[in-house]
């Protein structure tokens, strides 16, 4: 345990180089210290070999550690995702005309 007293420290978040790749697989493996995550869009058909290919474009690697806290988050964003979709927000009413006061 450190003896330093927590301070507040501003953080200020970078997005830098952002590109979005869809994944709908992802193939997981371990050693003793990491954790690898290797996303893919799915498998693609490959017409030449006549099989099929899963390719990879994007590796993760984390420790156990971070691994549970984004497995945390995850089912934390799951649960109020199914709040929302069991639970929807009442449509909006019929907009009323606003009734104006001449004298």
């Amino acid at each position: 345990m450190s003896n330093v007293p927590n301070q507040q420290v501003n953080l200020q978040i970078r997005y830098e180089d952002m590109s979005a790749k869809y994944a709908n697989q992802v193939l997981l493996n371990t050693t003793a210290e990491e954790i690898y995550l290797d996303f893919s869009p799915g498998i693609v058909a490959d017409r030449g070999a006549g099989g099929a290919v899963l390719p990879i474009h994007t590796r993760i690697v984390m420790t156990p550690t971070g691994v549970l806290r984004l497995y945390q988050a995850i089912g934390q964003a799951l649960q109020n995702y199914q709040i929302v979709q069991t639970n929807p927000a009442p449509a909006p009413q019929t907009p009323q005309p606003v009734e104006t006061i001449t004298e």
